[in-house]
């Protein structure tokens, strides 16, 4: 059980990999860093015999050090030894092959080129690189193999222990739900690849550009939240905006005017929202990140 503020949470866990699978998806940011990008995309990794498996997804970090993941998603109850072993041990015999690295390469290049928020942010990230050199660069290099699992057993530890690949990782994610409420009020825990920065506390002068918007019922049904036209607070163009919450550090898309996205979780969270209620929004970093509140 875990205890916050008096209030008892009980632990909850997914009823397929699919659904954990989902949740991953939806916090890989938080466990892989913002400099980082999550594809669901599965190709399958062969060996040169034509031996293979496909992982739950790929993670692109970029940066100061550029590193690539292959993600497995979990559930404790499923048999480790007999399907983790195996299957990763397919995975580090499938990108040794350079046939495979080659679609690799292609199949992120091809999801990257699809999606217009995707491809421009890997591009301000890498600069004059080319995204296909960069990726192709990225995936020559060994991977880090992450295993994502609700919780941490024994059993865990010693399929990955009789495994030849220097770098894997476990990120045990566990998910608490509020007693009496269920899954709409819930809680992660679990310990980030990336090192976690305390937001910056707000200067004098950025504690008086503050705003405030009301909630419509729209607004409520589609987890947006309105913003005021504030060009000296808030970009002029679609960009990904990070929002400092009382449920942790999420990140939006951002249109002008409007801020979306990511903040239906938020609202998941807060199932006393109403209309009328009034949201306080304050910049940290203009243009880039914000603190929001409840009135």
């Amino acid at each position: 059980m875990l205890l916050i503020d008096g209030v008892k949470y009980e632990e909850w866990t997914p009823a397929t990999e699919d659904e954990f699978e989902q949740i991953v998806k939806e916090h890989a940011s938080n466990i892989f860093g913002e400099q980082s990008i999550y594809l669901d995309i599965k190709p399958k990794l062969k060996s040169r015999s034509g031996i293979g498996s496909m992982p739950d997804g790929y993670v692109i970090v970029f940066g100061e050090q550029p590193h690539w993941h292959i993600v497995e998603v979990e559930l404790s109850s499923h048999p480790l030894y007999d399907h983790i072993v195996p299957q990763i041990t397919r995975f580090i015999s499938g990108i040794r092959n350079p046939s495979t690295q080659k679609d690799i390469v292609d199949a992120l290049f091809n999801e990257i080129d699809s999606d217009e928020f995707l491809r421009v942010r890997l591009k301000r990230a890498i600069g004059t690189t080319e995204t296909y050199k960069f990726l192709a660069d990225l995936i020559s290099k060994s991977p880090v193999v992450t295993v994502i699992i609700e919780k941490h057993t024994e059993q865990l530890d010693e399929a990955i222990s009789a495994l030849a690949h220097s770098q894997i990782k476990i990120v045990e994610f566990q998910t608490f739900v509020r007693e009496g409420v269920g899954l709409a009020v819930h809680a992660h825990l679990f310990e980030p690849l990336h090192a976690v920065l305390s937001p910056p506390p707000l200067s004098p002068t950025q504690s008086g550009d503050r705003v405030e918007t009301t909630l419509q019922a729209w607004h409520i049904k589609y987890g947006y939240i309105g913003i005021p036209t504030r060009k000296d607070l808030f970009p002029d163009s679609e960009t990904r905006l990070t929002l400092v919450t009382n449920i942790g550090v999420v990140e939006a898309n951002f249109i002008p005017r409007y801020s979306r996205v990511a903040l239906r979780r938020w609202f998941r969270a807060h199932p006393e929202l109403k209309v009328g209620d009034t949201l306080i929004i304050e910049p940290i970093e203009p243009m880039k990140r914000y603190r929001l509140e409840i009135a």
